[in-house]
Order: structure tokens, then C-alpha cells, then sequence
């Protein structure tokens, strides 16, 4: 892989940038982290000081002196910062979800085509053995009995227990599940299902979404999405069915950081010629056209809300 990058950058200095994309980073034999970069230098080189590599005054300065960043940013951050280093030439890893709207979106697609680089979303439960060796036993049934019916997923946080490392992240409290946890339960649906056409929804307590999606096909699925489910009533599951009878998703033994560490591989695999990952930011677009279609549709007055079309 002598095309694929080396020296990677970290945009953020949050916890999850320095636990997960840092400590990852850190520890691959592959590449090299050179440092980290946010809004306060200080906070930069104090993380950098903690996992590794330097603190950079700027995420331009830290764009220029890497190969490809990998971003642990809010999302409305994220996406113009993803676009900004891909169309300087770098190769952009980025997080769930990619942006908060779809012109956003469209435009961090835009800039990794337009820079000719890499892109790949780190949607964490595709990136474990258990999860993707289970999604390839679903593809072979539903290649053997017939196309998988319906699905219902349940993702919820419990970002107001004691000590939960999210508890003061702005945009997720203004945000909720849908838009936090939502991302992980449509990376296991769309693995299953046709593309998402038509949506509605509804609201629960407190930040909880309930989500109707009608798949290209027929197929229909179900979600409910929050981030502030009480103490002992968070976690995650989803189930498919069809002619291939019904199957519950398996959770996964191995941890965020060797998970990223496999995208790292990806990316460096794409940047060296694999051509464009499966998980790129196109697909990270999809799932961003599926949150604000919802998200247009709880806009609506209660009389008024039909179905919402997915931009395709």
C-alpha cells in the first residue's frame, strides 16, 4: 500500500477523539498520529500530551501537515471541516453522522470527489466481526428463501445517568436520538433493506423519536430512537424478518478502538487504489437524507403529517 496515507491528524479534542480516534490511531503499527487540533490550542497539546503526537494552533495547520484527518466533531462542524481537507488533497475519516442537513452533506460529497481522496464513515457497529459476519449470514438467507420484510430497531442512551461523557455535548441535547443513535440503527437496516423512500413519525417522552420508514420494494421498518432513556433502560437491538424467518441482531465483543483502527484500513485500502468503500460519505449522505426527511416531517403540524419523501 505505498500510495495509501501515513501521517493522520485528529480534528477534535473531545473524549471520543481522544479515547477512540486517538488511542487508535496511536496504537496502529501503520500510520503515524502527528497530532490533534480544535478550538483551544491549549486543550489540543494537552490531549496531544495525553495520547500523542502535538497540539496544532489550527485545524488548517494540522490539515496541512498530514496525509488524512480523521474528525470527532460535531456534526455541523464536521462536515465543512471534512470538506475543506478533502478538496486540500486529504483523505477524510469521518463520524456519525456526517452532517445535520443534506446540502451539507452534499457538499462534503462534492469535496472528496472534486480533491480525488478517500472518504470513509465510521459507523461503529459495522466496523466488528460479529456484526458483519451476522449481516453476511442475513444476505445469504435472504439470497436463499427471498428479500427480507421488515425490520424494528431500538437504540437508546442514557445521556442523563452520572458520569456519561455526553452529558454536556450541546448539539446531541439539542439534536436527540435521532440524529445520535439514529445513524447506528440505520447502519444495520440499510445493510438489510432497500433505500428508504417515504417516512413519518412521532414524538415520545422527553427526546424520543418513533420512526415509520417504507423501503424501495415494499419493505417497511420501525425505529425508536432516544438519548435520554433513565437509568437501566438504555441498549440496543434490532430484529428482521421475512421468508427467512427472523433474526436478532447479535452485540458485538470488541471495542470502538479496534473497530476504527479497521476503518483506518479501509481508508488507507481506498486511498491506494480499492476504489470507493461501501462506507463512504455517500453513504453517510443517505443516512443524513433519512434523518432530516424525519426531522421535516416532526416539523409539520400534527393535521398535516403525511409521509415525507427521502431526497434522493
Amino acid at each position: 500500500m505505498s500510495d495509501a496515507p501515513r501521517r493522520f491528524g485528529v480534528l477534535g479534542t473531545g473524549h471520543w477523539a481522544a479515547t477512540c480516534h486517538g488511542a487508535a490511531l496511536a496504537a496502529h503499527p501503520d500510520v503515524e498520529l502527528v497530532g490533534f487540533a480544535g478550538r483551544d490550542p491549549a486543550r489540543a497539546a494537552e490531549v496531544a500530551g495525553r495520547v500523542g503526537g502535538r497540539g496544532f494552533a489550527s485545524p488548517e495547520e494540522l490539515i496541512d501537515a498530514v496525509d488524512a484527518v480523521t474528525i470527532a466533531l460535531p456534526p455541523h462542524v464536521q462536515a465543512p471541516l471534512a470538506a475543506r481537507a478533502a478538496r486540500a488533497g486529504r483523505h477524510v475519516l469521518v463520524d456519525k453522522p456526517l452532517a445535520l442537513d443534506v446540502a451539507a452533506a452534499d457538499d462534503v460529497v462534492a469535496a472528496v470527489r472534486e480533491g480525488g481522496v478517500a472518504s470513509v464513515l465510521y459507523a461503529t457497529y459495522l466496523f466488528q466481526p460479529d456484526i458483519t459476519d451476522w449481516l453476511g449470514r442475513m444476505r445469504a438467507l435472504a439470497a436463499e428463501h427471498g428479500p427480507w420484510e421488515g425490520a424494528i430497531a431500538r437504540w437508546a442512551g442514557t445521556i442523563d445517568v452520572p458520569g456519561n461523557p455526553y452529558g454536556a455535548s450541546a448539539w446531541r441535547r439539542e439534536r436527540g436520538g435521532l440524529w445520535d443513535t439514529g445513524p447506528h440503527a440505520l447502519s444495520i437496516l440499510l445493510e438489510l433493506l432497500p433505500p428508504v423512500e417515504r417516512v413519518s413519525a412521532g414524538r415520545g417522552a422527553r427526546d424520543a423519536v418513533n420512526v415509520a420508514l417504507e423501503h424501495r420494494g415494499g419493505a417497511g421498518s420501525a425505529l425508536s430512537l432516544t438519548l435520554t432513556a433513565p437509568a437501566g433502560a438504555g441498549g440496543s437491538f434490532a430484529s428482521v424478518w421475512g421468508p427467512g424467518g427472523r433474526h436478532d441482531l447479535p452485540r458485538f465483543h470488541g471495542t470502538p478502538q479496534e473497530g476504527f483502527a479497521r476503518a483506518v484500513d479501509r481508508l488507507r485500502a481506498s486511498a491506494a487504489g480499492g476504489g470507493p468503500d461501501p462506507l463512504d460519505v455517500t453513504h453517510g449522505r443517505e443516512v443524513v437524507a433519512v434523518l432530516a426527511a424525519v426531522d421535516e416531517h416532526l416539523a409539520r403540524p400534527v393535521a398535516e403529517r403525511t409521509t415525507a419523501v427521502v431526497r434522493g
